[in-house]
């Protein structure tokens, strides 16, 4: 069991009732993102929950069981009266249910894309929507999940983003001279790495920085590279974001439809200009200061070279996004607290018992 990280700074929404509510995240800080932001806004600890086992289905129920009973143990220690669990995994979320039907609790379900879409997680789909109608509402990245949520008689929220600072960015990472592109990658099937490898030898004065661990079980590197082309490996939290700041531009592609890109939602708060797929939702949510491109090799060739013409505009643009998209952060968060201020509030006044 990974310690909660303490949310400092300045009083979050929820800091009023820090030690009746939790974030919970099965797997390890760099598989929760996103859920590690929206515990750091709303003012609670997260908690990462990681087996020793190695990742693999063959170990998968393992790794569930271990998790699981930490898991437990966490909840009855804490006893929570609010709990926010990531999914996936379905089965952190199934635990946090139980948890809650037995203690008179309530869950929050931050459900990302792959929640959504990927069938070993929305299977048995029957399972899936007796969870959703428990939990006290879903949240999730664009309107089509919500549609889908509510279908089934819950509840949803959308929250596409939540607005960050990045400690630590100012740290200098090197890069060479020129111009310098990020490509957040996490080697997985719906990233077009092939295209952007064949795009990268086709922009011989732009210098690639792909991310991603090589090392995860079943990646295979491409046998031949560019010399323009850099794999970083993984980078831990302070390098990830200092090499985003010290790039011109950061480039997020998915072959997945109504899939929200994080790597461009970083990107966005650190006001660098974005290149990424050409989906509604994207197209939608990063209107300005990035280029939306197809998935082939010419199409992402040719939107990174309209940023490298016109860097400055986009550089501009991204800012008047960062504005655009706070006010939208402000107007799901007044939902939220709407929704969890009743059981918040609900036996405030009952002393509460010491174990």
């Amino acid at each position: 069991m990974r310690s909660a990280e303490t949310m400092a700074g300045s009083p979050k929404p929820l800091s009023g009732i820090r030690d009746r509510a939790l974030f919970l995240v099965w797997g390890s800080q760099g598989k929760g993102p996103r859920s590690r932001v929206f515990a750091r806004e709303l003012g609670v600890d997260v908690w990462f929950i990681e087996s020793s086992l190695r990742r693999g289905r063959l170990t998968a129920p393992l790794r569930y069981l271990s998790e699981g009973a930490r898991t437990l143990l966490l909840l009855s220690r804490r006893r929570p009266r609010i709990v926010f669990v990531q999914s996936p995994p379905t089965p952190a979320v199934m635990l946090v249910a139980v948890y809650c039907a037995f203690a008179g609790a309530r869950f929050i379900v931050d459900a990302h894309s792959a929640a959504m879409q990927a069938p070993r997680w929305t299977r048995p789909r029957w399972l899936y929507r007796v969870l959703a109608r428990r939990a006290l509402v879903t949240i999730v990245t664009n309107d089509h999940f919500a549609r889908t949520i509510r279908s089934w008689g819950a509840t949803a929220l959308v929250v596409r983003d939540v607005p960050t600072s990045s400690p630590g960015a100012e740290t200098p990472f090197p890069v060479d001279g020129g111009f310098n592109v990020m490509v957040v990658n996490s080697f997985a099937p719906d990233e077009p790495l092939a295209q952007v490898m064949e795009a990268a030898r086709r922009c011989k004065d732009v210098r690639f920085h792909i991310t991603g661990d090589p090392d995860r079980p079943g990646i295979r590197m491409p046998s031949s590279v560019p010399d323009n082309v850099r794999f970083t490996g993984f980078l831990p939290d302070e390098e990830y974001r200092a090499l985003m700041r010290a790039c011109e531009a950061v480039a997020c592609f998915t072959t997945r439809d109504h899939t929200m890109q994080r790597g461009a939602c970083e990107a966005l708060w650190m006001g660098t200009p974005i290149v990424t797929s050409d989906w509604p939702l994207l197209r939608a949510y990063f209107r300005k200061g990035a280029v939306h491109v197809d998935g082939s090799a010419e199409g992402i060739r040719a939107g990174i070279e309209r940023v490298v013409r016109d860097h400055d505009r986009y550089a501009r643009e991204i800012q008047e996004l960062q504005v655009d998209h706070r006010a939208d952060w402000a107007e799901a968060l007044g939902e939220l607290l709407a929704l969890i201020d009743p059981v918040t509030t609900e036996r405030s006044t009952r002393p509460r018992k010491e174990r």
